[in-house]
Order: structure tokens, then C-alpha cells, then sequence
């Protein structure tokens, strides 16, 4: 194995890396290796070259509730297997150590760049993964968000006032939504770092987050990432189902993408939070639209602090504004 690897890696992985190369190639040594650093997870992801191949090597650094390699491989064999994940040549969940295939290609956007397409290629591929056998189960999505507002308060980066409206909403959305009715395959994280393209077709990745839950979680995120008007969701969700959506999915899904909203929102603050001490209190920030604009102009940068707190502040306020429409309450009506 040469000096790079043994550098880049952590200490107490390197035995059971030389494991895996081993049983996966013939041989622990490696051409290369790049520390990729899209995506939010905490776990290690490098790219390496193996007899003038590229894969990734993916190590899972910390094990608990949500991150368990034992129901993270189960799914991404599955989806493997199903042609939506990269080929997996190597997965231990004892060692929380998984090799896959590469896949090098743009960014989807530049890739599939006519909206109509792109919106309708994902929305294929999110079929194909909730027509999956059922992944293992987790946690109900509504008690996890609840966990996660917890947390976010307990690090009292604002007054509870400053959010208080926003989780009356929510326990609203809570009390009424039929969370276990449409219990699928779920990626449960579908933003534009876990979404490849090949030149040819679209691949899943990081499946970290898997688990049997509400078809409609994956709807949203795809929709907070990919959807930027009313009609590209239209576009979106007529994809998925076949058909113009019925008012009861536009209900669900609308309801569910506002707890997205305020799930992504406490995550990217929680993030900050842990960078930084003091905050400005200031919540009122660009819109969602905006803020895609400046980050496709290189303006936001979500690993700094400065972009993981506007981002949380931007999301936390779309929810708000959202849930204080007469579409809120519309929506609830329906599902009485």
C-alpha cells in the first residue's frame, strides 16, 4: 500500500482497508486516492484507483441509530442490484467499510440541463426506488423531526420565540398526517451530491439514510433541490404518479414539504451552531429562489458558516411563510 493512503486514512481503519482491497482486488496497494468532499455526512468518502480503475471506498467513522452500516448496505444492495446504485464490490458492515463502482460524469444540471427532462428522469428513478422491497425500518419521520427540533433548541441559538410559530405549524402537520400509510423504500436524502449522471443515465448514492418511510419525504427533498416554481413540481409529481397528481397527494406532498423545510432548516442550523458561538438574530434572509440563484453563482458556499446558517435561515422561513397560506390549512381540511 503506498505512503498516500497510509497518510490520508485513518489510523485504526487502515487493517481492515487492507482487508477489503484485498478481497476485492487481489491486492492492498492502490494507484491513488482523493478525499471527495461533496455531501454532508460525516462519513469518509475517497475515490481510489485499483489497476487503472477508479471506485469508491467509503467508511462509515461513527455508528449509531441513524448511521448503521448493517441497514445502510441492505439498502444499497438493493438498490445496486436494481440498476439505481453503483455496482457494490465490497461491503462489511462490521468493518463500516463499502466499495463501489465510480460513476464520473457533470452534475446533473449540466448533464440533463432541460428541466422537463431532468425533473422527469428523477422522478423515474424515485419510482424505481419506492417500488423497492421494503428497506429496513427506522424511526416515523414526524417523531425524528421532533428529535432533531429538540436538539436544535437545546443549543438555544435563538430565542425559542424566534421559532415557536414555525413548530406550532408543525405539531398541526403532526397531529393529522397519515405517516404510516404510504410506507416505501425511501432514499431519504435526495439533494443534487447524492444524484449522479453518467451522460446516459442517473444513479443513487449515499445510502446512509435509508429506510422504510413516507413516499412523500423523498418527494419533497427532490422538490426542495430540483423544483423551483409551481410548475416544475407539477412537472415532477405527474411523473411520478403517472398522472396529474389528486388533491390529496398535492395535500400530502405540500404538507410534507414543509416539514423538509423545517428538517433540513434545524440540521443546516444544528451545523452551524457547532462552527460558531454567537449568531446574528436577525431571521429574515433571502427566499428559497434566491438563495438558488446565488449558490449557482458560486455566492453561497454550504460548507462555510456563513452559507450553512443562511441556508438553515432561509429554509426555516420558507416553511413559515408557506405554512401561514391558505393552502396550510387546505391541505390539513383534506386529510380530516
Amino acid at each position: 500500500m503506498n505512503n498516500s493512503l497510509l497518510s490520508m486514512l485513518p489510523a485504526h481503519k487502515l487493517p481492515a482497508v487492507e482487508t477489503a482491497l484485498q478481497q476485492t482486488f487481489g491486492t492492498p496497494a492502490i494507484e491513488a486516492i482523493e478525499l471527495m468532499t461533496r455531501g454532508l455526512s460525516p462519513a469518509l468518502v475517497y475515490k481510489i484507483r485499483v489497476n487503472g480503475k477508479d471506485y469508491i471506498l467509503r467508511l462509515v467513522m461513527a455508528i449509531n441509530e441513524l448511521a448503521d452500516p448493517a441497514r445502510e448496505y441492505v439498502c444499497l444492495h438493493a438498490a445496486a442490484d436494481a440498476g439505481i446504485a453503483p455496482a457494490v464490490l465490497y461491503a462489511d458492515a462490521a468493518a463500516a467499510i463499502s466499495i463501489c463502482a465510480y460513476i464520473a460524469g457533470p452534475p446533473i444540471w449540466v448533464g440533463l440541463p432541460d428541466k422537463d427532462i431532468q425533473l422527469k428522469s428523477i422522478a423515474e428513478k424515485v419510482k424505481a426506488i419506492h417500488a423497492l422491497p421494503l428497506f429496513p425500518p427506522l424511526i416515523n419521520f414526524l417523531e425524528g423531526v421532533i428529535v432533531f427540533r429538540d436538539r436544535f433548541l437545546e443549543m438555544k441559538m435563538f430565542p425559542e420565540s424566534a421559532t415557536a410559530e414555525h413548530f406550532s405549524y408543525f405539531d398541526k402537520i403532526k397531529a393529522i398526517y397519515p405517516i404510516n400509510d404510504e410506507l416505501v423504500s425511501s432514499h431519504n436524502d435526495l439533494n443534487p451530491a447524492n444524484i449522479l449522471y453518467d451522460g446516459e443515465k442517473i444513479w443513487m448514492i449515499d445510502w446512509e439514510a435509508g429506510f422504510k418511510n413516507d413516499r412523500y419525504v423523498d418527494l419533497a427533498v427532490v422538490a426542495l433541490y430540483f423544483a423551483a416554481n409551481e410548475q416544475h413540481i407539477d412537472t415532477f409529481l405527474t411523473a411520478y404518479f403517472g398522472a396529474a397528481p389528486t388533491a390529496l397527494q398535492k395535500a400530502k406532498f405540500y404538507l410534507m414539504r414543509q416539514v423538509v423545510f423545517l428538517y433540513y432548516g434545524t440540521i443546516f442550523l444544528r451545523m452551524a451552531a457547532e462552527m460558531k458561538d454567537v449568531h446574528d438574530q436577525d431571521m429574515k434572509v433571502p427566499t428559497l429562489l434566491d438563495v438558488k440563484k446565488m449558490m449557482s453563482k458560486n455566492e453561497v458556499n454550504l460548507g462555510s458558516y456563513e452559507g450553512k446558517i443562511l441556508y438553515g435561515k432561509m429554509l426555516m422561513q420558507e416553511a413559515l411563510t408557506e405554512m401561514q397560506q391558505p393552502a396550510f390549512e387546505a391541505s390539513l381540511a383534506l386529510l380530516n
